[in-house]
C-alpha cells in the first residue's frame, strides 16, 4: 500500500504500533514499511494495542522495542498514547492503571509525556 499513500496525500494515523509480529523481529518488512511511513513527516502512529500483539503479558515487554523504533521514526511530535478503550476483542483483561504505569516506565520525562498524551493529539485532532 505505500505506493498509495503518496507524499503530498492526507495525514495518516496508524494505530495499534502498526500490530507488528512480534516473532518476526524489527525488520520483518510490514514494520520496516510502519517505520519509512514515519519518516514521510505526515503520519501519525498511536502507541497502543499492546494486549493484541505483544506475546507477554502486562506490561509487554517484548513490545518496548517496538515502541523505542516508532518514536525514533515518527518522534514524539507525531506519537500518540492510546488506551484501547473500551478493549473490545482485547484476548485477555486489560486494566488501564497497567497502561498508566507502562506510559510512566517508558517515558520517565515529563516533557516526553506531555508531548505524548497531550501536544500531539492537540495537534492531530485540532483541539
Amino acid at each position: 500500500m505505500m505506493p498509495l499513500l503518496a507524499p503530498e496525500g492526507p495525514r495518516i494515523l496508524v494505530d495499534h504500533c502498526g500490530i507488528p509480529t512480534i516473532d518476526a523481529g524489527l525488520d520483518q518488512p510490514g514494520f520496516r514499511a510502519v517505520l519509512e511511513l514515519g519518516a514521510t513527516g505526515r503520519a501519525f502512529i498511536k502507541l497502543s494495542g499492546f494486549v493484541k500483539f505483544a506475546r507477554q503479558p502486562a506490561p509487554y515487554a517484548d513490545a518496548w522495542p517496538y515502541v523505542e523504533a516508532l518514536v525514533d521514526a515518527y518522534t514524539l511530535e507525531r506519537c500518540l498514547w492510546a488506551s484501547d478503550w473500551p478493549h473490545l476483542r482485547a484476548p485477555s483483561r486489560v486494566d488501564y492503571g497497567v497502561l498508566l504505569n507502562l506510559v510512566l516506565a517508558l517515558f520517565p520525562d515529563a516533557k516526553a509525556r506531555r508531548r505524548l498524551l497531550w501536544d500531539t493529539p492537540r495537534v492531530l485532532f485540532g483541539f
